[in-house]
């Protein structure tokens, strides 16, 4: 699958403030005639996609901050002074793992079979973002932090020489972007339902659209009721990127993915 360069922002302009993009009731109703650009058809429904997978990263740390001049995506790795000084706990600023999650989605083969729908960001500042399956992620994270705290200024990144969004923020709740006929699932190993992954997608019928909701985050649970069932595929703690492999390959696997 061709992926497109990220380009510059859009120039929209967003109401932004410490902690993250304030969502309020004032909002236009419709979110696509929010964000359209003149010009551009609206995408059609996924109902009419082959079926295919979603994830959701769930309470990612994507916390911008005013750090001297500069609007920045909070990382201990950098800011280790600044959230000292803030007291505040640099555990809880992780960009690293969603930017780790991410990289670890676009280079499956799922997604270059053309098999990954979207995926879905929902920050710890209930911010919810839509990464095309196109899109290049940055190999560093400095890079993916500047990339973000653009997004979160300008509501959007467009690819390079075109105009198509390859990134956006996108109007809550996330129910309203999956597609038709999704069954949300919850990775948790505090679920009291122990699962062999390639067992349980085999079981699902193919005419379901698998949503995956994994923690973005380094320690916490993930909202229940966003997903419809809640399974535990370990007895042991795992990190996003190794829950994304391991359903990634379960997936190829009974979509005959080579």
């Amino acid at each position: 699958m061709k992926r497109q360069t990220l380009g510059p922002c859009s120039t929209r302009n967003s109401k932004s403030r410490f902690g993250g993009i304030k969502q309020g009731e004032d909002e236009r109703n419709d979110e696509d005639s929010m964000y359209q650009l003149p010009g551009i058809p609206l995408t059609p429904s996924n109902q009419n996609l082959n079926r295919g997978v979603t994830f959701v990263l769930e309470k990612a740390s994507l916390v911008p901050a005013f750090v001297g001049r500069k609007y920045q995506i909070l990382n201990p790795q950098v800011h280790a002074d600044f959230l000292r000084r803030k007291k505040m706990d640099p555990y809880k600023y992780r960009p690293d793992i969603v930017h780790e999650a991410l990289r670890q989605i676009m280079d499956t083969r799922l997604c270059k079979a053309g098999r990954l729908h979207a995926v879905y960001i929902k920050t710890d500042e209930g911010v919810l973002i839509k990464v095309e399956p196109h899109a290049t992620i940055p190999e560093s994270l400095e890079k993916f932090c500047y990339m973000m705290s653009q997004l979160l200024q300008k509501l959007s990144i467009k690819s390079t020489g075109r105009r198509e969004r390859l990134l956006r923020v996108v109007k809550n709740p996330i129910a309203r972007h999956l597609p038709a006929n999704s069954l949300k699932i919850g990775l948790s190993m505090s679920s009291q339902k122990a699962v062999d992954l390639r067992d349980y997608v085999h079981a699902v019928s193919d005419n379901v659209n698998l949503v995956f909701v994994v923690g973005a985050m380094a320690h916490g649970r993930i909202d229940s009721e966003n997903a419809d069932d809640i399974i535990s595929v370990s007895d042991y703690p795992l990190s996003a990127v190794v829950c994304l492999e391991r359903i990634s390959i379960a997936l190829e696997r009974k979509w005959n993915i080579l």
